[in-house]
């Protein structure tokens, strides 16, 4: 008998550098079943790190290396796909992101493609109202799901034009609860590896260094924490188009001697474990990677009280929710937990369990899975 053939699988998505986005799909290419799937990857703009990750896989990525999904070479760049999705007998496409989104669309119906799946991962910032327009009248209609990585990213996308609660599914974010295991890091190696003082207290702050992240508002908070108490340095870990403002602010807030920008890192984990306390200050946020990463590693978070973020913090249990915008009370938040570490390390083991219970690598990739089956079946 024979086998039935795998689920063709295209992922569009706008470039494959070290970001939230770019960082889940790896994650869910490497749980696909591979008896069962057969993804490609297509990147519209460039490749990146990931790109090369995901060809260690043994994944196909398709670089378009357009400058714009406008104009003569976009519809080139079109053309070229949809003959490329006839050409693999393609199943279902999934894009990420608002380009992708369209431009992945588009190449689907084009190429009669039999399922596409559109996503949200965040609350709407990375959207202009030009775009949501394009979406919500040229996209939406014509795609057959939308995945959303938090119930607060799902409530946002049902108020668009096109969306029901027929097309919209969650599936939050996971995180690989075997590599972000606090027993399989030696704390203290951690933070001898990194200059960390037995008398210092180390926070950290994990994620692109854009503005809806919140830096400048956690470095505002930082200068009240040091006034009270001198020991602490904060670990500001990516890079992005703010690390020269920020860094500048650093300097004339007075704190460089507190501040450490490491740049983009793989050792995350490690990072973790020297870490007293993990901050998330975003002004906005669908379900961020590096809370649940936190939250695996056991470390207690001061979270914004924003979007995903309150969807996987309870505050008081698992977490701390401040308000954003608030520099005044985060850094309240982070001076009353630095001075009571057995709450800290309560909230940082019920953060783990609620990871483990509810944000599982696994359980992430099996809600995909039954996803395209579904679509694929119907």
């Amino acid at each position: 008998m024979r086998e039935p053939r795998r689920i063709r699988i295209l992922y569009v998505i706008d470039k494959l550098h070290r970001a939230g986005a770019q960082i889940h799909l790896l994650q869910l290419l490497r749980g696909l079943d591979a008896r069962a799937f057969e993804p490609w990857v297509c990147c519209l703009l460039a490749g990146g790190p990931v790109a090369e990750e995901v060809r260690a896989l043994g994944v196909g990525v398709e670089v378009l290396g357009l400058r714009t999904i406008y104009g003569p070479a976009a519809w080139r760049g079109l053309r070229r796909l949809v003959r490329e999705l006839r050409t693999r007998r393609t199943d279902l496409v999934h894009t990420y992101l608002v380009s992708a989104n369209l431009y992945g669309t588009l190449a689907g119906r084009l190429a009669g493609v039999g399922a596409v799946v559109t996503s949200r991962r965040d609350t709407g910032f990375s959207r202009n109202w030009r775009l949501r327009l394009v979406e919500e009248w040229l996209v939406n209609p014509r795609v057959d799901r939308v995945t959303a990585v938090s119930p607060a990213t799902a409530r946002e996308a049902l108020k668009e034009r096109g969306l029901s609660s027929a097309k919209v599914v969650t599936i939050p974010n996971g995180v690989d609860l075997a590599r972000f295991d606090p027993d399989r890091h030696s704390r203290t190696a951690a933070r001898a590896r990194f200059g960390v003082a037995d008398d210092e207290a180390a926070l950290g702050v994990i994620g692109h260094l854009s503005p809806v992240k919140g830096h400048g508002d956690l470095l505002q908070a930082l200068g009240r924490v040091v006034e009270r108490r001198p020991r602490v340095k904060l670990f500001v870990v990516g890079d992005g188009v703010l690390r020269a403002e920020l860094e500048a602010r650093t300097r004339a807030l007075g704190l460089s001697g507190n501040v450490v920008f490491t740049g983009a890192r793989d050792d995350i984990a490690e990072m973790l474990a020297m870490l007293d306390l993990v901050v998330v200050p975003s002004l906005t946020e669908g379900m961020s990677n590096a809370l649940l990463e936190a939250m695996a590693m056991a470390r207690p978070v001061v979270a914004t009280a924003m979007g995903g973020n309150v969807d996987v913090i309870e505050d008081g249990a698992t977490g701390v929710l401040v308000p954003p915008r608030d520099p005044e009370a985060l850094a309240e938040a982070l001076l009353r937990l630095l001075g009571d570490p057995d709450r800290a390390r309560r909230l940082g083991a019920a953060a783990r369990e609620r990871a483990r219970a509810e944000h599982s690598l696994e359980g992430m990739v099996a809600r995909y899975q039954d996803l395209y089956r579904g679509l694929a079946d119907g």
